[in-house]
Order: structure tokens, then sequence, then C-alpha cells
């Protein structure tokens, strides 16, 4: 493989990483949008009376029907790279159930014979996008802890400190939502002072591929999102992968700290 394929998949897995499986959901389904949009805004002559187009119009024009695809189309292209995407993907399942609905009815107003197909399908679709919107990025995570409220936060992290996987124990506890956590480094756990050490831990650890500190239980003060500190014990757990080194950590809140210990 030469340099340029190297950085090219580096690039790509680092890109895949960043928005996640619901991110990379997103694009698919912005691209869908936009090919759609431009297959209503740029119809030729014989397809303007088609019986599916036709039972589009009595709700609205053409052209705002290709409007709306498109602006739904870049919405999810945009939120695919941000924290929060709930917006793009209740605006995607929204405009697909109603298209769906609108070839559906078409069948029954005998307007389109066929128009089930097309509406079975799009109302599919839009199932389909409204069960990813529900998709935590910490699936694996989740489904360990579900059912177990007073169970351990956990969290997901990689090689460079930023977080994968966040639980609803790990959002209960410091703060921060998994939409807003996912994506963000450790250190927005981390008290300022405390900081300096780790990442230079970080960096022993990305080089060496080990970890003195991992499968044993460290306490210390970690950082709520509303700037108070909290007493907690943490028990980091050292991976690599074929991305590199990873950690998971299972934190718990204890009664007080300890001496805080630096990789």
């Amino acid at each position: 493989m030469s340099n340029g394929d190297s950085v090219a998949a580096a690039l790509s897995a680092r890109v895949l990483r960043r928005i996640g499986r619901r991110g990379a959901s997103l694009a698919f389904v912005g691209l869908l949008c936009l090919a759609v949009a431009a297959s209503l805004a740029f119809r030729q002559g014989g397809e303007r009376a088609a019986a599916g187009q036709a039972m589009l119009t009595t709700i609205a024009p053409i052209p705002v029907w290709a409007l709306a695809w498109c602006l739904t189309g870049v919405l999810c292209l945009v939120q695919m790279f941000l924290r929060s995407d709930r917006v793009a993907f209740a605006v995607a399942t929204a405009l697909l159930l109603l298209y769906g609905l609108v070839h559906l009815i078409s069948t029954f107003t005998g307007d389109n014979p066929r128009g089930w197909v097309a509406g079975a399908v799009w109302l599919a679709f839009g199932g389909w996008i409204a069960l990813i919107a529900t998709w935590p990025e910490a699936a694996t995570v989740h489904r360990l802890t579900s059912g177990c409220r007073g169970g351990p936060a956990i969290v997901v992290a990689d090689g460079g400190g930023v977080i994968q996987s966040w639980n609803p124990q790990a959002a209960a506890l410091f703060g921060w939502s998994t939409e807003e956590a996912v994506g963000r480094p450790l250190t927005i756990l981390i008290p300022p002072r405390l900081r300096e050490g780790h990442l230079a831990g970080l960096t022993r650890v990305r080089s060496s591929g080990e970890s003195v500190l991992s499968g044993r239980i460290i306490r210390l003060m970690g950082l709520r999102r509303d700037g108070s500190e909290i007493p907690i014990a943490l028990t980091v757990n050292t991976w690599r992968g074929d991305d590199g080194v990873g950690y998971t950590g299972v934190i718990r809140l204890v009664g007080g700290a300890g001496d805080v210990e630096s990789d």
C-alpha cells in the first residue's frame, strides 16, 4: 500500500469514528434526499403527468417538494458532523413518512393503482430511519448496563482521549448527555489541575502500548458539567484494536478521594 493510500485509509477511518453509525446513516439519508430533490426538480416532460406526482401536487407544487427534499438532505449532511443530530433525524423521518402516505393514499383514491408499492417502500424506509434515530452511539455499553440503574458509569475513548461511548449512568454522574459527550475529550471529566498529567499519560500509552494503571482501581476527583468536583473510583482497561489503542473506564462515585495516581 502506498503512502497516499495509507493516508486516505487513515483519514477515512478517522472520519468514520468521528461521525459514528448515526452520522454514516445521516450521510446516506442526506444523499438520498438530494437525489430525490434532483429527480423532482429536473423532471422530463413525460413524467409531469405521472400519477404519483399528480397526487403530490394536491398537497404542494412539485418545486416545493423538491426544495423540501433538498433542504432535508443538506440538513442531514451538516448534522452528521455535529454532536446533536435529532433535528435532522426528525425532519427526514417526517418527510419520508409523509411521502409514503401520499403514495399510499393515491392507491385508495384511484389516482395511482400501484401507488401502494412506492408507499410501502417509503413508509418502511421512514420507519427504519426512525429506528436508527433511537440508536445510542454506545449501543454495546447500553446493553451491558440496561436495567441496572445503580450500575457504574462506563466511558469508552480512543487513543487520543476522545469519548466514543457514554452510558446513561455516565450521563447521570457527570451531567453530559450521550449526544453531548461523544466526540468530546476526556478532559471534560478531569479537573484542570490534573489534565496535564492525564495528557502525558495518554502520550506514553500511545508510544508504548501499555498502561501501568490498567486494571487497577484509581481514586481521584472527577469534574461534573456544572464545574463541581466529585470523588470517584476509576478502573481503566487498555486495549489495542485495528485503529490503535483504546480505553474503557468503569467509574463509580465514592465517599471520598484518595491519592491521585497518574499513568
